[in-house]
């Protein structure tokens, strides 16, 4: 049996799912009995079971495996807290509170968590989170091997370019064996058929597959070069200086969170007083102050006790329902059929109080409700009500059905997205999206809580916007952001640093780094069709860049990124599916899959990869 090479560009827990799911697949097919393959020896391993087909090189650009951007200094610091606790995670041999409990009580102590007060729903700093990733990926890894399956790692391993080759009949037959080549282009005498991999150490050659799981992508368009302006948070170590004036973020969900507690905790310190945490700042920055700037003045939501702490789509629409559905609807699967079948209906079994109160309300009935009903509260008022109700709910191990359903929505609708009219892709953009954004951050209570003593304390505040806003850049540290106040009436403020924290943004396939990729064969661009052509003509005259006409006459909105088919592998120009590659890079791929992240998106996405890979 030929040995199928796959290559994994990123280490990360895209990566880390991948290889869990590979071994998951292998083990179960040794459990069921696999017979001695007579003839071919060498492929069995030492009690005369089949080796697996599959290798993988796992291509790394850091020093250590699992961590991926979120869960290591490129995304985090000490005082940056995980959304997630151990029952959440699709499990491994070993859960997070196990691996907690067999760590000493001194290295859990440089993480400020006390060895005897761990729990299954604990939330631990996501540096603590990343070296418990890198441990399961060690453990994997090792496991994989034991099991016959190859797995190459290659760290500190920057990729430049993935380059097809073309067999000519003269390529030498592929050994198994790695093979690396320094020179700018893989030698015709020495190639090999296949995809070959160029690194910053030479070419790694051969592959038959490529899966690029490269994760977060936070590129820099002002930063560097207007002092004062920041693209985005990350590296947290960049912000973590004293500023002895106000700086604005734009945004108020996960990443304006991390770059709260960056702030403050380099400007200022927290403390506890009658059982009530507060914020002090230090004597040299007495004018320090962040100001949020949110979309009609939204905060996130707090973490709450979940009654079904693993994302399931049980009881959702089926495959077999959506094949129907579309069947009947010209191919393409309604956004109403979606939110009546997967929320309202699920809501009328979980929560029939708050299921009469939407129960004739369509999605943007239903949006525009429960942002009237969080007007009705000043954004910390509110903020602090759902932080004693998410206490309670945490304390009473009791559920807020409705929030829990709106996170399972955004789970059902992510797949089957690019089914959607362009019609409803812009409704669930511009009213359902922002709100799902919100109510799935879910955010620890202890970041919740210092957003609290840092309101009390006169040290945050938020500006609520409209989309009309927007900042114009003056000069070095002079950033202009205007809007309009609750009288409808323009404002302007300025500021000398501007934090960009709307989080990550899909990118389109020109800024995609592998440039030779699809050199043989051009991907198409990730679209969908206009259901009302009137409606199609309206957008383009609108929207020219956004909007265009189909070799079918048609009219498509294009929403960014590759068009990937339902195994998230590439489609070509030409209708195609280019199977040689699958694509899990989240910000290219956000036009067909809105809510890419998570580790429940990564665990789904890897069973179906694995599954056309086997």
């Amino acid at each position: 049996m030929n040995k199928t090479r796959i290559a994994l560009i990123g280490g990360g827990p895209s990566a880390l799912s991948i290889l869990k799911k590979a071994l998951s697949f292998f083990s179960k097919q040794f459990a069921d009995g696999e017979s001695f393959d007579v003839e071919n020896p060498d492929t069995n391993s030492s009690d005369g079971r089949a080796s697996p087909h599959l290798t993988f090189d796992i291509f790394e650009r850091n020093t250590a495996l699992g961590k991926g951007m979120p869960y290591s200094k490129d995304g985090a610091s000490w005082e940056h807290i995980t959304n997630i606790s151990s029952d959440e995670l699709a499990p491994f041999d070993e859960t997070l509170l196990e691996w907690l409990r067999h760590q000493s009580a001194d290295y859990l102590a440089k993480y400020h968590i006390c060895k005897a007060d761990l729990h299954e729903k604990h939330v631990v700093p996501r540096l603590l989170f990343g070296e418990y990733l890198q441990a399961q990926f060690s453990t994997l890894i090792g496991k994989c091997r034991a099991a016959g399956i190859l797995v190459n790692v290659h760290l500190q391993c920057n990729v430049l370019d993935i380059k097809p080759s073309t067999a000519d009949g003269n390529s030498p037959e592929r050994k198994n064996s790695l093979e690396r080549y320094k020179s700018p282009q893989p030698q015709d005498g020495d190639s090999h058929e296949g995809i070959n991999i160029l690194t910053n150490s030479g070419w790694v050659t051969g592959f038959d597959n490529v899966v690029v799981c490269t994760g977060h992508i936070w590129p820099k368009i002002h930063e560097g070069k207007v002092k004062g302006y920041f693209d985005s948070p990350y590296p947290p170590t960049k912000l973590q200086r004293k500023y002895n004036h106000t700086i604005a973020l734009k945004g108020s969900s996960l990443t304006a969170i991390d770059a709260i507690r960056t702030l403050s905790e380099a400007n200022g310190e927290f403390y506890q007083t009658d059982n009530q945490l507060k914020y002090r700042l230090l004597d040299d920055v007495p004018n320090f102050k962040i100001v949020m700037h949110s979309l009609e003045g939204l905060l996130p939501n707090i973490r709450f006790h979940l009654d079904d702490p693993l994302v399931s789509d049980e009881g959702m629409l089926s495959e077999q329902e959506i094949a129907q559905h579309r069947a009947d609807n010209d191919g393409f699967l309604s956004l109403d059929f979606i939110f009546e079948h997967n929320f309202k209906s699920a809501l009328k079994k979980l929560d029939p109080d708050f299921y009469q109160k939407i129960a004739n309300k369509n999605i943007e009935g239903f949006c525009q409700w429960m942002l009237e009903s969080r007007k009705a509260y000043a954004p910390f008022t509110l903020f602090k009500i759902e932080y004693l109700q998410a206490e309670q709910s945490i304390k009473q191990e009791s559920t807020l059905q409705w929030k829990e359903a709106i996170a399972l929505l955004s789970f059902t609708i992510n797949h089957p997205a690019k089914y959607f009219s362009a019609e409803d892709t812009l409704r669930l953009r511009n009213h359902l999206l922002p709100l799902i954004g919100l109510m799935i951050a879910n955010i620890p209570q202890s970041s919740a809580a210092q957003l609290l003593a840092l309101h009390d304390g006169g040290v945050l505040d938020i500006i609520a916007v409209d989309s009309s806003s927007h900042l114009e850049i003056e000069g070095d540290c002079d950033f202009h952001f205007y809007y309009k106040d609750s009288d409808n009436k323009p404002v302007v403020n300025t500021y000398k640093t501007f934090i960009d924290c709307t989080g990550q943004k899909s990118l389109p396939i020109d800024a995609f780094p592998f440039k030779s990729m699809f050199e043989d064969a051009e991907p198409l661009v990730a679209k969908v069709r206009f259901k009302d052509k009137h409606q199609g003509k309206q957008h383009l005259k609108e929207n020219p860049k956004s909007v265009c006409i189909g070799s079918d006459d048609e009219y498509y909105l294009e929403t960014g990124g590759f068009a990937i088919n339902d195994d998230f592998q590439p489609i070509l120009a030409n209708g195609s599916v280019d199977k040689r590659y699958f694509m899990m890079a989240v910000p290219y791929i956000s036009g067909f899959n809105p809510d890419y992240s998570g580790f429940d998106f990564c665990d789904q996405v890897a069973e179906l990869i694995v599954n056309k890979l086997k």
